[in-house]
């Protein structure tokens, strides 16, 4: 890769990078939101899943421009909007006020999603597709782990001194109104941070980031230059009736209930571990026992995961399965059922030293032996998890032409929104009734889990169908390009005699 795109595409994602962190600056200082705000999780759920809906919207729309304009365009206007939008977090006072400015940054969201990925397939091998997309979402996931570690930092609570252990989860909520009311609004000095930030890189963008070829990464168009591959086709209303009748996209498109039970996770993560785990970041035991946690957990989950799965099913592609993406994906999603079921059910808390929802009380040496476990299950259940979104989003490349990339990719992120705004409002309000939030992601889990298995076991008998139809246009695409190169090639020599 030449230097100058090299730039262009580290600029690109860095900015994709600062946006798509947006929702990490919430997740850790719900707590802080809540009480500064005099709100509770339903209210909270109600806006996160607002916001997802919205996101969502944003996508659909924007996904469909993707494949119409440039996307160095759309970028720009994501990272202006974005940035303006985080700064204007300062100002809060009111829910009304955050609502609204939270629905304006779901916009400049989700234009993320359909052009990072379009834009990374024109610019990546089609046999390294998986492989680059879980880069890209471990970049993505390691921007939202920096942006997690920002928020906590302005978060200076004292959970430690907080009874998790006999008082309800509104009773702790009240207990930190009361007595920390000059820490409640912190939670907004990471967001202005950020928006400066994402201002500036979009700056950066409009002067370095050069638009790639669509098309160029095809390996049915190696051999032609970027120079003679004038890929003209683009999108047309008429062509949805079309693509929505491959019946490969209408199972990966429309399965949103795989991602309700982890929506619900991905909303109330840190409630959960702060006032029902009992984890303190600032109890040196509570949070050295959440690292262990996180160590296992996360080298199972993202090295394995986000790795080790794609790289093997792009080495499948290239050996002659090439549907192996889709068939792993599918593979992915049931496996990591038992093991996430089995992990949230152990359900611990660190201050109490109980297990099983509290059913079980034990010392230090069992309370680590059964740490371990739990982190191990939940690493399993995470890898299988953490498997399918690469691989999902490269099916997705695969069994669509070019310029219809861009629509389906935003389609298909459309109705993933909807089942994870589901899951947090959904969560929301079964957390308000049973005041478990453990509980409340079991439940989800098992039941959503065995309905999305309906929508991915199809798959396996109608993607090879699609991809052979798909690839038979793009390779009768390709000759006509290099027909036509000789055509001109030659009228240019008899121009020249």
């Amino acid at each position: 890769m030449k230097r100058k795109d090299l730039i262009s595409l580290i600029l690109f994602l860095l900015l994709i990078s600062i946006i798509v962190m947006d929702g990490a600056l919430v997740l850790p200082n719900q707590v802080l939101i809540a009480a500064d705000l005099g709100i509770y999780f339903d209210l909270i759920g109600v806006m996160i899943g607002a916001y997802i809906i919205t996101a969502g919207i944003s996508t659909l729309i924007f996904g469909y421009l993707t494949d119409l304009v440039a996307r160095k365009y759309l970028l720009i206007f994501a990272g202006f909007l974005w940035g303006t939008d985080a700064i204007m977090h300062i100002f809060i006072t009111e829910f009304w006020q955050l609502f609204i400015i939270r629905l304006i940054a779901a916009v400049a969201t989700g234009v993320t999603t359909p052009v990072a990925f379009s834009f990374l397939a024109d610019v990546v091998s089609s046999d390294s597709r998986s492989k680059a997309f879980a880069v890209w979402g471990f970049i993505t996931t390691l921007g939202g782990i920096f942006a997690g570690i920002i928020a906590l930092s302005f978060n200076k609570i004292p959970y430690e001194k907080i009874d998790v252990e006999t008082g309800s989860i509104k009773e702790n909520l009240n207990y930190i109104i009361e007595h920390y009311p000059t820490l409640l609004n912190t939670w907004r000095y990471p967001f202005v941070i950020l928006g400066i930030a994402a201002i500036i890189v979009t700056i950066l963008n409009i002067f370095f980031t050069r638009e790639p070829v669509r098309a160029a990464s095809e390996k049915v168009f190696e051999g032609i230059s970027e120079e003679d591959l004038q890929y003209s086709y683009k999108i047309h209303i008429s062509d949805l009736k079309y693509i929505f009748k491959r019946k490969s996209n209408f199972f990966l498109i429309m399965n949103m209930f795989d991602v309700i039970g982890s929506g619900i996770l991905v909303a109330y993560i840190f409630p959960y571990i702060n006032l029902e785990m009992g984890v303190s970041f600032g109890d040196p035991n509570s949070l050295t026992k959440l690292l262990v946690l996180l160590l296992i957990a996360g080298i199972l989950g993202f090295v394995v995961g986000q790795f080790g799965i794609p790289i093997w099913a792009d080495k499948l592609v290239k050996g002659g399965e090439i549907t192996a993406r889709v068939k792993v994906a599918t593979i992915c999603s049931l496996l990591n059922l038992p093991f996430l079921l089995i992990a949230f059910w152990i359900s611990p808390n660190v201050r109490a030293s109980t297990f099983f929802f509290g059913a079980i009380k034990v010392n230090e040496t069992q309370f680590w032996i059964l740490w371990i476990l739990f982190a191990i299950l939940l690493g399993v259940g995470l890898a299988f998890t953490f498997g399918i979104a690469p691989n999902w989003y490269s099916s997705l490349i695969d069994v669509n032409l070019p310029e219809h990339r861009g629509t389906m990719i935003a389609m298909a992120s459309f109705v993933d929104t909807i089942g994870r705004a589901l899951g947090a409002v959904i969560g929301g309000f079964f957390i308000v009734m049973t005041d478990s939030i453990a509980g409340t992601i079991l439940w989800a889990t098992l039941i959503f889990g065995i309905i999305s298995s309906a929508f991915w076991i199809p798959l396996f008998y109608t993607c090879n169908k699609d991809y052979e139809e798909v690839h038979s246009i793009m390779q009768k695409r390709a000759e006509e390009i290099l027909a036509k190169k000789r055509d001109n090639d030659a009228n240019n020599i008899i121009n020249e005699d």
